[in-house]
């Protein structure tokens, strides 16, 4: 090796400023001690992230933090990328306070969405009517209502409709392409 660096180095002086452009990239490569790799993060795979999902869902529950599935899923990310055996540590940070709200607002909307069906599903609704220029609150029967309608037994808001599955069939035959007709293939 000492011998393949006095060759280049003597090339490069021939050349006029090649000593000067002459560069020498030197890699060394340690290994780093047992200990320091122990200790060090490590990456948060899919393993390691299901295996600490129950760890901190208890440690939350034991500790009163709330928090629904989005911050436990960011909580149990954060301590896989710590050492095994690491205590539990949930994050107080920006991005766990916004989870936590993201959460409160998904069992809202949950909630939301439970009572909204319940009225729904409910055999008499309240809606008013009005009669002789006057609203005037009453009971309808909601099964009755819809069969005089036309419209289907179940609630046609978003969370309960049935899915429409629609199929997009393949054209028979090419359609010419008017905006590159002018165009000759190359």
């Amino acid at each position: 090796m000492e011998a393949q660096f006095a060759t280049i180095w003597h090339t490069a002086r021939l050349r006029k400023h090649g000593h000067a452009a002459f560069v020498l990239m030197l890699y060394v490569y340690v290994s780093r001690p047992r200990a320091q790799r122990l200790t060090s993060l490590r990456r948060a795979t899919d393993g390691r992230i299901q295996e600490q999902l129950p760890r901190v869902a208890a440690y939350m529950r034991e500790h009163s933090i709330e928090g629904g599935p989005a911050s436990q899923r960011y909580a149990a990310v954060s301590q896989a990328r710590l050492p095994d055996d690491a205590p539990v540590q949930v994050p107080d940070n920006a991005t766990m306070r916004q989870l936590r709200f993201i959460d409160e607002q998904e069992r809202a909307m949950d909630h939301d969405q439970v009572v909204q069906q319940r009225r729904c599903d409910g055999e008499y609704h309240l809606v008013r009517v009005r009669m002789h220029g006057t609203p005037v609150p009453m009971y309808l029967n909601v099964s009755d209502l819809r069969e005089a309608l036309g419209l289907p037994q179940y609630s046609l808001r978003p969370p309960h409709r049935d899915s429409l599955q629609l199929e997009t069939l393949d054209p028979a035959v090419d359609m010419a392409d008017i905006d590159d007709e002018g165009e000759t293939e190359r």
